[in-house]
C-alpha cells in the first residue's frame, strides 16, 4: 500500500512554530514533527529569516527556504540541525540587482533610516534606534548586529532590505528605485524589499524539483501574508488560528495558534484519521 503521509512538509517559523511572545517551539510540536519524519516525510523550514538567524528550531531538517524565497538550501546527506551550517548547500538564490541595491542603500544612509539587510552570509542592521531595537526584540527578529548597509551593498550581494519606514515614507522615499522589486509588510513599522515575483513558493518549487515531488504530495503551515502563496500551492495548506481572514481563506484547514500547539494538534488529528483509514 502506498504511503498516505505527505512526501514533504513545509513550516513557517514566526507565528507558526514559534509564538510571537516567546522564542521557543513547544515540545508537542517538536514531537509531532519527529513522528512525521518517521513516516518518511521530508521536513523543511520556509521563512523570511536569514539562515544565520534561525536559532530556535531544535529539530533537524532536510533544507530551508530563507528570505521569503531569496535563498534556498538543501542539506547534504539527509538532514541536519541549523547549527550544522556547513551541511546546508545553497541551491538557488535571487539577489537584488546590484545597482538597485546600491540605490536603496544610499537612500537608507542619506536619510538615516533604521534598516536591516541580508547578504549571503549575514543580516546586518544600520541606524538602529532604541525604539527600533525594542520592536525588534518584541517580534523576535534576530538581535541587531551593527553594520554599514551601503558598504555591504558596494561589496556584496544583497538579498533583501528591511527599512523601518511607514507606508507613506516607503512611497515617498523608495518609489523611484523599486522597478524589478516588490515590497511587502505585515505591520506599519517596516517593509520587506525583495526581487519582484519572489515568494516562498519559488524556493519550494526548487526543492520539489530536486526531490521529484508534486505539490499535491506536500503540506504547508503558515500564518502570515507572505505564507498565502505556499498555502495555496500545497496539496494541504494549514493556516494557524491567529492568521488573518485573508490567510485563512486560502487554506484547506485551520488549526490552533502557535501558543496552543496548533501544528501538533493538526498533525495528531491527521495521524488519527490516516491510521483509521488504513485499518
Amino acid at each position: 500500500m502506498n504511503n498516505p503521509f505527505p512526501k514533504a512538509a513545509f513550516f513557517d517559523i514566526d507565528g507558526t512554530l514559534v509564538p510571537y511572545d516567546t522564542r521557543h517551539i513547544s515540545q508537542a510540536d517538536c514531537e509531532a514533527i519527529e513522528d512525521l519524519r518517521k513516516q518518511g516525510t521530508l521536513i523543511f523550514i520556509v521563512t523570511g529569516r536569514h539562515i544565520c538567524d534561525i536559532d530556535n528550531i531544535p529539530f533537524p531538517v532536510n533544507g530551508a527556504v530563507c528570505g521569503n524565497g531569496a535563498l534556498t538550501y538543501i542539506v547534504k546527506d539527509g538532514c541536519a540541525n541549523f547549527h550544522e551550517r556547513d551541511r546546508f548547500v545553497l541551491v538557488e538564490d535571487h539577489p537584488v540587482p546590484r545597482q538597485q541595491a546600491i540605490d536603496i542603500a544610499r537612500i537608507i544612509a542619506e536619510n538615516n533610516i533604521p534598516a536591516a539587510a541580508s547578504t549571503a552570509t549575514r543580516t546586518l542592521f544600520d541606524h538602529i534606534t532604541l525604539k527600533t531595537s525594542e520592536f525588534i526584540q518584541r517580534v523576535n527578529m534576530p538581535s541587531p548586529r551593527n553594520g554599514d548597509i551601503l558598504e555591504a551593498a558596494l561589496k556584496e550581494r544583497i538579498y533583501s532590505f528591511c527599512p523601518f519606514v511607514s507606508p507613506e515614507e516607503e512611497e515617498t522615499l523608495f518609489k523611484d528605485v523599486l522597478s524589478e522589486l516588490d515590497t511587502s509588510r505585515w505591520c506599519n513599522e517596516y517593509c520587506d524589499i525583495n526581487v519582484k515575483g519572489l515568494d516562498k513558493v519559488v524556493g519550494i518549487k526548487k526543492i520539489l524539483g530536486t526531490y521529484h515531488i508534486e505539490p499535491a504530495d506536500i503540506i504547508a503551515f503558515g500564518d502570515g501574508i507572505n505564507d498565502i502563496g505556499m498555502l495555496k500551492f500545497a496539496g494541504r495548506g494549514i493556516a494557524m488560528g491567529t492568521a488573518t481572514d485573508e490567510v485563512k481563506s486560502v487554506a484547506n484547514f485551520i488549526t490552533a495558534s502557535a501558543n496552543d500547539c496548533g501544528v501538533s494538534k493538526w498533525l495528531s488529528s491527521f495521524f488519527d484519521k490516516t491510521c483509521q483509514s488504513r485499518k
